[in-house]
């Protein structure tokens, strides 16, 4: 066994995950910089962000909130975590740039250090994820296993919130940052998997009824029943096929948009008791999806299979993409337009004089 005294323990990453109700404990840096700031400063310069972020968690727990401590300590969550640390991460920054501002020092420069930390924190991540999205590592593969996608798509929708929780910070720099971190963070997302849905358990078996009459006696019966039940299952069967093609594909509903449709319904309840403060504030954040919308992120499995398909024939669908302006394929284009299924039982035939056309 390994020695009890080299196992580090943990980080706890949700201490920024909290409502603050006391003021932060202050730091005398009257005759220059506290020593332990400086000593976390030197840990990140070493790309020790384990150390760093352990050293932020200390200091934090005495109290000491100081907003030089976000960027350290978040990113140690994302460094040991990956994508899973992504809904805590985002919360904690979004919490600490609105409802615990207050709570945070230093006094002077507050809105200077947490722009530049947060500039830091939001381009160390993105930084990151290209790295080992680069190399195609064993860290990069970590990151697009099943159970990776739910948290990206629950940070992506605290997206928009956070970027309007940065308004605090007055014209802030790290604005870019927070964009283009979201930007690849959709990017990486389309190709990892949602979990599975869990399977149902089976019914257990019913017990025999002991006043049930003996078989025998129900032989001829069940016969009857047996043959009712071989002659009704196809109708169904059908019905069931017919109805699955006049609705449609059904889409399991993504974290993303079971997130929008929880705001869609908060904001008809408010207006509806004529909260107006709080609709207002759910407003602005839908207006701001609508105006981005990107279905990818709220329709992911929709649109599944179409970047699967053309992923695996890009090659031969690719030449036909230089080739839209021919007769061929406007004429496809057309039919397709103003008949779906016609469409899609059209078949092209070269003729020998050289043009396109269909046969059906």
């Amino acid at each position: 066994m390994g020695n009890p005294a080299l196992v580090v323990e943990a980080a706890d990453f949700s201490l920024l995950d909290a409502e603050f109700t006391s003021a932060p404990v202050p730091l005398d840096e009257t005759e220059g910089p506290d020593p332990r700031l400086e000593a976390i400063t030197g840990l990140v310069a070493k790309s020790e962000y384990a150390d760093a972020a352990r050293a932020a968690e200390g200091l934090l727990r005495q109290g000491v909130r100081d907003v030089r401590l976000v960027g350290p300590y978040l990113f140690g969550h994302f460094f040991a975590d990956g994508m899973k640390a992504l809904p805590v991460l985002f919360r904690s920054l979004k919490r600490t740039l609105t409802e615990n501002w207050d709570f945070f020092s230093p006094a002077e420069k507050k809105l200077v250090f947490a722009d530049t930390g947060l500039r830091w924190l939001l381009k160390m991540m993105g930084k990151h994820l290209e790295h080992h999205t680069r190399l195609k590592d064993a860290q990069w593969q970590a990151w697009c296993a099943p159970g990776s996608r739910e948290p990206i798509e629950e940070a992506l929708a605290l997206g928009d919130p956070l970027i309007a929780a940065l308004a605090i910070l007055q014209k802030p720099a790290c604005m870019d940052a927070m964009r283009t971190l979201l930007g690849a963070l959709r990017s990486h997302a389309q190709g990892v998997p949602f979990l599975p849905p869990p399977e149902e358990p089976k019914p257990l078996a019913a017990a025999p009824d002991p006043a049930a009459p003996d078989d025998d006696e129900e032989e001829e019966d069940d016969d009857e029943g047996e043959e009712e039940e071989e002659v009704r299952p196809a109708p169904r069967k059908k019905a069931a096929r017919a109805q699955a093609q006049d609705t449609g594909p059904s889409v399991p509903m993504s974290p993303a948009l079971a997130q929008l449709v929880r705001k869609l319904s908060a904001f008809e309840a408010l207006v509806e008791r004529e909260d107006y403060g709080k609709a207002s504030v759910i407003a602005v954040d839908v207006l701001a999806t609508v105006e981005r919308f990107d279905p990818r992120v709220y329709l992911p499995q929709l649109f599944s299979g179409f970047f699967n398909g053309l992923a695996q024939h890009a090659e031969a669908i690719e030449p036909m993409l230089h080739n839209t302006e021919t007769l061929s394929f406007r004429a496809m284009d057309q039919l397709y337009r103003v008949d779906l299924d016609a469409f899609l039982v059209a078949q092209q035939r070269q003729p020998r004089g050289g043009g396109a056309d269909f046969d059906e």
